[in-house]
């Protein structure tokens, strides 16, 4: 039982992206003397998500070894059928990231959500219920994480 080299590679990926989180906030700290440990420090936000995501992937990395099956003949497929899935979702936040600007967050933020839910839900056979679903929580969770961000935290959106 090991793991299959795409498993390492997205370790290692996660690995760096939250290195290099970690590791930006340590620079501004240090360099321009912001107080991080205060609750009006603009780099609390950023340090907790780097925390998560730290702790995140540690607990990834540990159940990941203890689930690590052997493969069969249907793993390539699947691979493959997941990586074809990673590579359109990349290219649907890349287009998100250059059209939100355009048509706002609220708009943008609840398209994205609907194409996501609807194209990564393998549980529903029937593609009007995906998109039903995919609508209703849509349309209820773009705008009251709008309302948090830019209300409470006071967070500028597109």
């Amino acid at each position: 039982m090991k793991l299959r080299w795409i498993d390492w590679l997205v370790i290692a990926i996660v690995g760096v992206i939250v290195a290099f989180i970690l590791i930006s906030i340590y620079g501004f700290v240090k360099n321009s003397g912001i107080e991080l440990f205060s609750v009006t420090s603009p780099l609390v936000f950023p340090f907790l998500v780097g925390v998560t995501l730290l702790v995140c992937w540690i607990l990834t990395i540990i159940e990941d070894i203890k689930n690590a099956v052997t493969a069969n003949k249907n793993d390539s497929k699947e691979l493959l059928h997941d990586m074809g899935v990673a590579i359109i979702y990349i290219i649907g936040v890349l287009m998100y990231s250059l059209v939100i600007g355009k048509i706002g967050f609220i708009l943008g933020s609840i398209l994205f959500l609907i194409t996501g839910m609807v194209f990564m839900n393998y549980d529903e056979e029937k593609y009007s219920k995906r998109i039903i679903n995919a609508a209703i929580v849509s349309c209820i969770t773009v705008p009251v994480l709008y309302y948090v961000f830019h209300e409470v935290f006071k967070v500028m959106l597109p």
